[in-house]
């Protein structure tokens, strides 16, 4: 979506400002489609999913809970990543992560535990899984036109985001309308 899209969407003369009936069905429909995204058993993503997330820098997935970047981000956390990768380098990042609802249920238990955890280890675990799942060019869900490179991006990305949300306690995501947004300094650094 270009920057004259997002104008006209969020514009007061928008179609959508002036039907909330029209505004009501899209929000019935988004929250369908979240939920059967919620329900979905945990697997391999396709890379094109992925491809959105590396690109913009956001680096995040949708795994077990519903993943979106919020504008105006505001993290409840910031995460240190560390890693050391399959070369021996060694990565520092962090990761900002935000629990949200988007239709009133209350999350203040779920943000003071993200708040309060102890991280430490995180982004080995999540590089690790990375490194046992790997994207590559040619895999039937990836883009042709994806670089390699980029693929490896993703492939960290993906790892380190998925660990992110799994350490989360279920009973905290697991419910209609709560999910994260999150965001990184990250590079995403195979080798």
């Amino acid at each position: 979506m270009d920057d004259t899209q997002l104008d006209k969407l969020l514009s007061p003369r928008d179609t959508w400002a002036e039907s909330p009936e029209l505004l009501d069905a899209m929000l019935v429909r988004i929250a369908a489609r979240a939920e059967q995204e919620h329900r979905r058993p945990r697997g391999r993503r396709g890379a094109r999913i992925a491809a959105v997330g590396a690109l913009f820098g956001a680096g995040v997935l949708a795994t077990a809970a519903t993943v979106y970047i919020a504008p105006n981000f505001t993290p409840d956390a910031v995460i240190p990543i560390s890693y050391v990768t399959d070369t021996g380098r060694s990565v520092e990042c962090t990761y900002s992560l935000a629990i949200r609802s988007w239709n009133g249920t209350d999350v203040t238990a779920a943000k003071e535990w993200i708040t309060s955890h102890d991280w430490a280890g995180i982004g080995q675990r999540g590089y690790d899984l990375a490194i046992q799942e790997p994207l590559k060019v040619g895999d039937p869900d990836t883009d042709p036109e994806i670089t390699q490179e980029t693929l490896d991006q993703m492939t960290v990305s993906k790892g380190i985001s998925t660990v992110v949300v799994q350490e989360i306690p279920q009973g905290y995501l697991d419910r209609l309308g709560v999910g994260t947004a999150g965001t990184s300094t990250c590079k995403w650094e195979l080798h």
